[in-house]
């Protein structure tokens, strides 16, 4: 090989260097923006001998459903010491990073055999008891909201499988949990993430009572709510006034139909609550009107008896005809007052009922129909 081949073969190996150390190097100072989210071994996990068996019991329409599941320890092992240490991290790239991290927390393929499990038992009490696919969400979503609510400050944010074997979890634990049983199951689902309130719901795809301009029916899962309801409030009077971000978790073609059940609920809890502080005020001025005329009704019975002892009849006669027109005044006012108790009694047997009875949507709708209009 001559000198000068020499030469440019090394001068082609000095470029080829230079552009690798540059990339390597540029990588190094500017990184790209990119979220680093959770991720645990895509491996088969050995089972362990004693698995974690848990068992839940909760009501749900009319009846009480008691299941247990096994949970693999192994994936719980595996989840708590490789998942939970990127929980989830993001820089610039903002909700981009934090929708990608939850994305992979909830459908995480090392937890598939516990959803599938879990499942297995929520459609089991859908055959047994024949729910349609609204109920059947209602149903999976009572199961989420039963779980005891847990929030530990600072804590990162469980996987489901977490969250299934504590039975417990805080607003992300859950909202997590749920949207992966129903994502499994075909409906359309979001996750609604509020940043200034530090609070997370579920958006539910529905052809009714669309919450704001999400395009999705709010869904609560810190305690027991309807579907479209919207949380009044968290905590001490803390409401939530942002605009969520809107994190897609499946695009399935089932949508919850019953909006306009829970509208209609809704609508009827508030407006039962707005009866009852009216029925209240007036009821204090007819008890404060009735206890005055009651009074003078007192006065008037010692007036005429001793005028009847006196024989002063014609001011007797005089005194028994007022004290008639008022007795007869009171008597009607009394009638008012017990009136106004029976509807009053009967909006707060609504609306009592209404608060205790959030896992039955079914039920309640048909109670407040017969019961209460408006």
């Amino acid at each position: 090989m001559s000198n000068q081949s020499i030469m440019v073969f090394f001068g082609l190996v000095l470029i080829i260097i230079f552009i690798l150390s540059a990339n390597l190097i540029s990588g190094i100072i500017f990184p790209e923006e990119s979220a680093i989210t959770p991720q645990t071994i895509q491996e088969p996990v050995i089972i362990q001998s004693h698995p974690i068996i848990v068992s839940h019991t909760f009501p749900f329409e009319k009846a009480m459903v008691s299941f247990s599941v096994s949970v693999n320890a192994s994936v719980l092992e595996e989840i708590q010491k490789n998942g939970r240490i990127s929980s989830i991290f993001y820089n610039d790239s903002g909700s981009v990073g934090i929708a990608d991290g939850y994305r992979a927390m909830v459908m995480d393929p090392v937890q598939e055999q516990i959803f599938y499990d879990l499942l297995e038992e929520l459609r089991t009490v859908r055959r047994i008891q024949g729910l349609s696919d609204d109920e059947y969400l209602e149903l999976m979503a009572v199961y989420v909201q039963s779980l005891r609510y847990e929030s530990i400050e600072w804590s990162p944010v469980k996987f489901p499988v977490e969250t299934i074997s504590d039975s417990a979890g805080d607003c992300d634990d859950k909202s997590l949990l749920l949207a992966g049983l129903l994502a499994r199951e075909g409906y359309s689902v979001a996750l609604l993430s509020f940043g200034p309130e530090a609070h997370m719901a579920i958006g539910i795809g529905s052809d009714d009572y669309l919450y704001k301009k999400t395009g999705y029916a709010f869904l609560e899962t810190t305690n027991y709510s309807f579907v479209g309801v919207p949380t009044d409030s968290l905590g001490s009077n803390l409401t939530l006034n942002s605009d969520p971000v809107i994190i897609v978790i499946s695009s399935g073609k089932k949508l919850y139909s019953s909006g306009n059940h829970t509208r209609y609920i809704h609508e009827s809890y508030v407006k039962s609550e707005q009866k009852m502080n009216e029925l209240a005020s007036d009821l204090t001025d007819l008890n404060d009107d009735i206890l005055a005329k009651r009074k003078r009704i007192s006065e008037l019975e010692s007036q005429i008896s001793e005028l009847k002892n006196s024989g002063n009849i014609k001011e007797y006669n005089s005194q028994v005809a007022t004290y008639s027109t008022l007795v007869s005044i009171y008597n009607r006012r009394l009638s008012s007052v017990r009136q106004i108790r029976a509807d009053y009694d009967k909006c707060a047997d609504i609306h009592h009922y209404i608060f205790e009875h959030k896992y039955d949507r079914k039920g309640v709708y048909d109670y407040v129909k017969k019961n209460f209009s408006f």
